[in-house]
């Protein structure tokens, strides 16, 4: 008996690393699959919203004069007034404002960092969905190459890791982002730059960045430190992403500064929350956040949802008065609602296995392995896809 026991737990504990190390192959490589797929059609996706972004219109003045001169007829003059060269129209149509302002999980940008050989399409949002496509811009922040400052976040170790090598980065690095607005330009901040007393005063962040860290192209923040994402006076890039690897403790950011010219930013259409900037936090909100073990920061509390949530008012985009938290967490510490579905499919996959189990004790062998390993893969990958969207991101 109790040889058959300790049989029973050996075998048990056999399948069970086995199916282990099978989760951790589908995290490091099966979701990579996933994302390259994805990417591949956001990239053709992309591709044809740039192609179908026509050349801004020449703008022309046309001033017709009429005289006459008796008895003759009557004369008339045309004049075409031509902008000056270098001149710049004011005005974006309505037409591009909507290929700018996409809904969740469409591309919105292609995003190059030469450094760390980053060449992604990001997606609008930072939704669980979102980050398993690509790098997810903050709804929250402005588009890429605008005035302010413009928030991307993405997986270090899963989903094709984009942001792996993030903590590579040095100042000077370059990262060009593109959008239907053009090619835009930024460069890696130094921390004690991009992070100085003074700039942080106006967001009332009580943050430092550590003594003789001031030249890194980074900083290591708390999961709700989401004044990084705030306006500091000037116009940048704010990536995010998990620290350490492989742990969704802290977060670590890179700020870069645009140094091509600001493009405009055109007015939302009424289909997109036009509510979504984020409100600079008070002082009275700050909390202490300095140094590499800083566990959190303020949370700010600042407009945050999908248009389809709210719904518009007076036809000019979504209720002004739906707010949602802002934070770094967004889509990066896991779908909590996926944790019952992955168990499902896991027990599901058990009872399958067990069945095909018997069924080859009781047949033949080989045949009934042939018959049931399909099935058990397919439930343990739809098990493994719910505890991956469960657990938070590394």
């Amino acid at each position: 008996m109790t040889s058959r026991i300790l049989g029973s737990l050996g075998r048990f504990f056999i399948t069970a690393g086995i199916v282990i190390l099978l989760f951790v192959a589908y995290q490091l490589w099966g979701t990579g699959l996933q994302e390259a797929s994805a990417q591949s059609d956001l990239g053709s996706d992309f591709d044809e919203l740039l192609d179908s972004v026509d050349a801004a219109p020449e703008t022309t003045t046309t001033t017709t004069t009429s005289t006459t001169t008796a008895p003759g007829p009557t004369t008339t003059t045309t004049t075409t007034t031509i902008p000056e060269a270098g001149g710049t129209i004011p005005v974006i149509e309505t037409a591009l404002a909507e290929k700018l302002f996409r809904e969740g999980g469409e591309a919105i940008a292609r995003i190059n960092i030469p450094k760390i050989r980053v060449n992604k399409i990001v997606v609008q949002g930072v939704q669980v969905e979102d980050l398993r496509n690509g790098p997810g811009h903050y709804r929250a922040t402005v588009f890429p190459g605008q005035e302010g400052n413009s928030g991307i976040a993405g997986h270090r170790t899963t989903y094709g890791a984009p942001f792996n090598r993030i903590d590579e980065l040095v100042p000077g690095d370059e990262i060009r982002v593109t959008t239907v607005q053009g090619e835009h330009l930024y460069r890696v901040l130094p921390a004690g730059e991009a992070y100085a007393p003074e700039a942080l005063g106006t967001l009332g962040a009580d943050f430092s960045v550590p003594e003789g860290q001031e030249d890194l192209g980074h900083i290591i923040v708390g999961p709700s430190a989401t004044w990084v994402l705030g306006d500091f006076g000037d116009n940048r890039i704010t990536l995010t992403a998990c620290h350490p690897k492989y742990s969704a403790r802290q977060r670590i950011i890179v700020a870069a500064e645009l140094v091509s010219e600001a493009v405009s930013t055109p007015d939302a259409p009424a289909s997109y929350s036009t509510e979504d900037k984020i409100e600079l936090p008070s002082e009275d909100l700050a909390s202490e956040a300095t140094g590499e073990d800083s566990a959190d920061a303020q949370v700010v509390s600042a407009p945050a949802t999908d248009p389809t949530d709210t719904p518009p008012t007076d036809g000019a985009g979504s209720d002004p008065t739906a707010t949602d938290e802002v934070s770094l967490d967004e889509g990066l510490d896991g779908d909590k609602d996926a944790l019952r579905p992955a168990i499902l499919w896991g027990l599901l996959a058990t009872a399958v296995y067990i069945f095909f189990k018997e069924l080859a004790a009781r047949w033949k062998r080989w045949p009934a392995i042939a018959l049931g390993i399909v099935p058990v893969m397919i439930l343990m990958s739809l098990s493994f896809e719910k505890i991956d969207r469960y657990l938070p991101a590394g």
